[in-house]
């Protein structure tokens, strides 16, 4: 499975920096990194190797993985209202690549709620293992058809309908028509 839209780690570092009212020099001066490259990262002329993000992130007092976070940056995190571009959005692509998965939902959210505006072309299959016992996935079909297999049961959706079941047990959702179709899933993990 792959994932677009890296973070954009230069940005984060500019805002870090000037919401803690450093200087390009000020920040060189703390984390060792000269002010050119600092620039350079800044600007997102350059990507920074893991030592130099290391580095930074100690100097700014971050975790590092505050700046790896691609659903949601710095800047949003102080608004209100969190505005996550449509480029921006992860996704994921089944293995037979006929299945498009955006990540609606924010990373600190992964252990309890996921979910995702799903894409499947005409022949696409989303295979599953068992997730954590409990685990329930709710699928509502937005267009086209689709057909979901637990254990022994199968169902068949049209646009409109919405299948809620066990996702604790192997499980498989596929597209069997000749269009293309788009459903919203929730998966909610057991506390």
């Amino acid at each position: 499975m792959t994932r677009n839209s890296p973070p954009d780690v230069g940005r984060k570092i500019k805002l870090l920096r000037t919401e803690k009212k450093l200087t390009l020099e000020q920040l060189a001066a703390m984390s060792s990194v000269s002010k050119s490259m600092l620039s350079q990262i800044e600007r997102g002329r350059t990507n920074p190797t893991l030592a130099i993000l290391w580095t930074l992130t100690k100097s700014l007092e971050i975790d590092i993985s505050d700046l790896l976070d691609s659903g949601q940056d710095v800047e949003s995190e102080a608004r209100k209202i969190v505005h996550i571009k449509a480029h921006q959005s992860p996704e994921i692509q089944s293995a037979d690549g006929k299945c498009t998965m955006k990540i609606l939902g924010p990373i600190d959210l992964v252990a309890k709620t996921e979910w995702y505006d799903i894409v499947m072309e005409d022949g696409g299959l989303l295979e599953s293992d068992g997730h954590a016992e409990g685990t329930i996935e709710h699928l509502t079909l937005l267009d086209g058809q689709l057909s979901i297999r637990t254990g022994t049961e199968e169902i068949n959706l049209e646009a409109g309908d919405t299948a809620r079941y066990d996702a604790d047990i192997p499980h498989y959702i596929e597209n069997k028509s000749i269009n293309v179709a788009r459903a919203l899933m929730v998966v909610i993990y057991p506390i």
